[in-house]
């Protein structure tokens, strides 16, 4: 790297950036909207917009994900589980911890 050419970088966890994403966006909503403020909020927001999730949403309860119809049919009664999709797409977990699994309600 040339002198006159320097990059600096940060990197930090998806929970630290989740954090101080919180902590900028309550300082932004308080009124403390400097440009450094600002920037760095939307700096956070898209790097942490650059990690994918693969949701599905079961809404009849059967571990399936359903389509998005059915989902708009029963979001007005709050039924609808956040699972995972089961698609074996490349994952960024830090450990290589495991998706978590709908159970099923008895």
């Amino acid at each position: 790297m040339a002198s006159g050419n320097i990059e600096k970088q940060i990197k930090m966890g998806l929970g630290e950036a989740v954090r101080r994403l919180l902590d900028l966006e309550i300082q932004y909503r308080q009124g403390r909207r400097t440009e450094a403020l600002t920037a760095e909020r939307l700096l956070v927001l898209e790097a942490l917009n650059r990690v994918e999730l693969d949701l599905g949403f079961d809404c009849n309860d059967d571990g399936v994900p359903d389509t998005v119809e059915i989902f708009k049919k029963s979001a007005s009664t709050s039924c609808c589980r956040i699972m995972p999709t089961g698609n074996k797409a490349k994952s960024q977990r830090a450990g290589g911890s495991k998706p978590r699994r709908v159970r099923k309600k008895k």
